[in-house]
This record gives C-alpha cells, structure tokens and sequence, in this order.
C-alpha cells in the first residue's frame, strides 16, 4: 500500500468509527425520549455501570470505545501535545456478562476486540484483532440499600489473560496487530459505594495490578511494577431513570525491571477527568455513556500518553425473581 492510499484508508476506518458511534449516540438519545422506570439495575444509580443490582441476577453488554491521543507526560512530568501530523487512535468493542449465583457474590467476563489507527508524516497503518480476555469477581460484604447509613463494602477481583498479541510479537512497525499487553494479570481491590435516598450517589474503588514477568522485543526480560488505580465519582439520580457521575481517575505505576535492572526515574503516573451517564430505557435495557480525558497538566502525569476517551454502551439486565 503507498503512502497516499495507506492515509486515505487510516482516514476512512477512522471517519467510519466516528460515524457508527455518532449514529448508536443518536439512537440512545432518541429512545431516551421516552418515559422510562428506573429498572432493577441500579434503581440506586447506575454505580459507573461496574455492578448488578440488588434485583439482578445476570446482564449482558455491548460497549464501543474510542480513544485518541494527544499528548504525553514525560519522565519529569512535562505534558507536551502530539507533534503534528502524528496518528494514534483506538477503537475497542467489548462484549461483557455479570452473573450473580448467590446473592452477594458476581461474576463477570469481558472479551475484547481492538482496531488501532496510527501514523505519521510518512504514512498511516491500520490493524487489531482479539485482545485480552478478563475476568473479575466481586462480594458484597455490605450490600448497597437506599435506607442504610452505611455504604455498600465490596471486595474486587480481576484476572486478565494475555489472548491478545503483544507488541513484542507485532509484526507492524507501528505496533497496529499488537492487541494485548503479553502478560497475565491479577488485580484485587474494594468498592464502596453510597446511595441518598435515590437522589445521589457516590462511588470509590481502589486495585492493585500485579503482573507476570514478560519478553520484549529484544528478548529481554521486563518485570513489570504493581500499578494503583484509584476511582472517586459523585452526581445525582434522578426519578427519569437517569444518573449522572463526575470524578477523577488516578492510575500510578512502580518502575519495571528491565533484564534485572531498573531505571529510577522510570515510574508512570497519570491522572484523568471521568463523566459518566446512565438512562434506564425500560425496566430491562440501560444506556451508558462515559468520557475520560487525562488532564494536561505537568506532574498530573509521567511517562505515559495523554487520551481523551468516548464509551457508549446498551447493557440487557436479567431480574432475580419474575
């Protein structure tokens, strides 16, 4: 493929992501007219879409996300933009279940497919494929109720699995085939979430991601650092079936060793702006929408890229009792 074609057909995937995501948007919006019941879902917020509700038994989503990035964070915590010309965006379905067999315990799986879109003055390439598979878990050791004084108490779990092609093993010099990140993953954590009498609701969760030894692309070996993730988000609930949350995300990482040495100055941080959306369509379908954007700011973050980030999703809840 020469240069003119390779950026004409960067610029028609991206330009035909952009329009499927503006069209299920719209669609969202038009059934969004409509008078809607707060659905055994989350009845009390949509809890950033992470959970089942208390009348759930099971749901099943689809979700498509596009990220574009725009800058960086260097090793001394300099934000700088992208310099002109450059491509690097990502486009990733995810078709996710949560299944709950006993009341206070849920089981979910995510499987994950990704199209990147990269480039520079001298040409654009395009590739994805299947990424990694995740697992997660969650028990309630306080359960979320609209009339306790206490927030609901969670412990988390998550195990990724690397399904995905790494970039070590891409065979695009722009690393487009690389979908995963070539190592396994396990991630404890908790959730606490509180709920006001149906009219607001607030939201935390701290995890901890410990991840196997990897190859890269020399052969040698990388041991990748524990990395922090923390969530808080707050907004309203409202009788429409709507629910609204803004928070931030902040995401810190140790440095990895690298052949058995590891570099000082080589620890990632990033800190982001999150907003998210929930309507109840019917007592069964809910719409989910979030925005995620790292923040520009020097010593917000460090060795690690500048996203903004779109997610819309339609999510089929299954009742515990009918």
């Amino acid at each position: 493929m020469d240069l003119c074609a390779a950026r004409l057909h960067g610029c028609t995937v991206l330009g035909a992501c952009k329009t499927f995501a503006s069209a299920l948007l719209g669609c969202v919006l038009f059934l969004a007219t409509r008078d809607a019941s707060a659905s055994a879902c989350c009845g009390s917020g949509h809890g950033l879409g992470q959970r089942l509700g208390p009348l759930e038994r099971g749901a099943i989503g689809l979700s498509f996300r596009f990220s574009d990035r725009f800058g960086s964070h260097g090793h001394a915590g300099a934000f700088t933009l992208a310099p002109p010309g450059t491509l690097d965006a990502e486009g990733r379905a995810e078709l996710g279940c949560l299944f709950a067999p006993i009341p206070r315990l849920q089981l979910g799986l995510i499987a994950p497919v990704l199209l990147n879109i990269r480039g520079a003055r001298d040409g654009t390439d395009v590739g994805g494929g299947f990424g990694d598979l995740s697992f997660s878990a969650r028990f309630d050791i306080v359960s979320l109720t609209t009339t306790s004084a206490w927030p609901a108490i969670a412990l988390t779990a998550g195990v990724s699995l690397p399904t995905g092609r790494s970039a070590a093993d891409a065979k695009d010099p722009l690393a487009t085939d690389a979908t995963g990140l070539g190592a396994a993953e396990v991630r404890p954590g908790v959730f606490v979430e509180k709920n006001w009498a149906n009219e607001a609701t607030a939201v935390f969760s701290a995890s901890m991601g410990f991840r196997t030894p990897m190859t890269g692309a020399r052969g040698e070996r990388i041991e990748l650092g524990p990395r922090l993730r923390l969530v808080a988000a707050a907004g309203p609930v409202f009788s429409t079936g709507w629910s609204l949350s803004a928070g931030l995300v902040h995401e810190y990482e140790s440095a990895p060793a690298i052949g058995g040495a590891t570099s000082p100055d080589a620890d990632r941080r990033r800190t982001a702006a999150l907003l998210f959306a929930g309507y109840d369509i019917s007592e069964r379908f809910t719409a989910l929408a979030s925005l995620e954007v790292d923040l520009p700011v020097s010593s917000l973050g460090k060795n690690e890229p500048s996203a903004v980030a779109f997610a819309i999703g339609l999510r089929r809840s299954f009742p515990r009792y009918e």
